[in-house]
This record gives structure tokens, sequence and C-alpha cells, in this order.
């Protein structure tokens, strides 16, 4: 694809108005490329050894210019492809990584706030109980007096009192 070419298709996506959404481009679309590319060095690399060849038949010399050898650019192609694999890989491993070191914050926030509410539940609870207590001896030292009262009066210590308002 010729530069021309390439800024013409970019004008037309750019005067339609609507911001186009890029495709994902995913690895094997990259291995793909890598390989259409490395066909196109292949076609290349014999169109110059073709070129080389017949230079060295005008020449006759031999020894002046080094052998063009296409496959070694493969093999060098093939390298590369593998240790972008190996590269890609590790990118998803590190990104998975990422994915759950935040999973696990999220985890601890949540274990966190339930924790706090937990606590404060507990507190109110505590303070609840305690004031039942306070209120059960209270209400033992009204029904002490009050047996104490009777007693008195039934021994004929005191005289009997009259009803009070409320009790």
């Amino acid at each position: 694809m010729s530069e021309e070419e390439f800024l013409g298709k970019h004008r037309l996506r750019t005067s339609s108005g609507k911001p186009q959404l890029p495709a994902q481009y995913t690895d094997k679309d990259f291995q793909l490329d890598v390989l259409g590319k490395l066909a196109e060095t292949k076609a290349l690399a014999e169109t110059l050894e073709d070129s080389w060849r017949n230079e060295l038949r005008a020449n006759k010399d031999p020894n002046k210019v080094l052998r063009f050898d296409p496959r070694t650019l493969i093999a060098v192609g093939a390298i590369a492809l593998s240790i972008t694999g190996y590269v890609l890989q590790d990118a998803r491993a590190t990104s998975r990584r990422d994915a759950e070191i935040e999973t696990t914050k999220v985890r601890v926030t949540n274990l966190e706030r339930i924790a706090e509410t937990n606590t404060e539940g507990r507190i109110r609870t505590e303070v609840q109980l305690e004031e039942l207590r306070l209120g059960q001896l209270e209400i033992k030292r009204m029904i002490e007096a009050r047996d104490n009262d009777v007693k008195a009066r039934l021994d004929g210590k005191s005289p009997p009192k009259k009803a009070q308002p409320g009790g």
C-alpha cells in the first residue's frame, strides 16, 4: 500500500463525521501481518538474489561481493516472530496478575467495611446490654424495697402506707 492510498483512506475515514472504533488487534492478526511481511521480504530477497547473480555474472569476480541468502533473512524473521510471541505471552501474564491484584484490593476493602460495620453493631449491642443490666438492678432494688415494706407492715413495725400514684 502506498502512502497516497493510506492517506486517501485516512481522509475518507475522518471525513465521514463519525469516529470509527478501531478493531481489536489480536496476536493472530500480528502473526498474520508478520508472516505477510516475511512473504514480501522473501519475494524481494529472491528478486535481489537474481539481481545479484546477474551482477556477479557481469563482474566475473565472486570474491568481491558476498552471497546474499534469502533463507537467512527468513530465519531471522522467524526468530523475531517467536520472540514477539514470548513478549505477548508475558504481557498477558502481567495483565492477568494486575487484574488479580485489583480484585484482591476490592475484596479487602469490602472485608474491612464489613468488619467495621460488625464492630459498630457489637459496640451498640454492648451499650444496650449494659443499659438492660442497670435497669434490672434498679427493678431488683425496687422489688426488694417493696418486699421489705410488706414484711415490715406484716410484722407491725410500721404503719401501712398509702398507695402512691404511679406505683
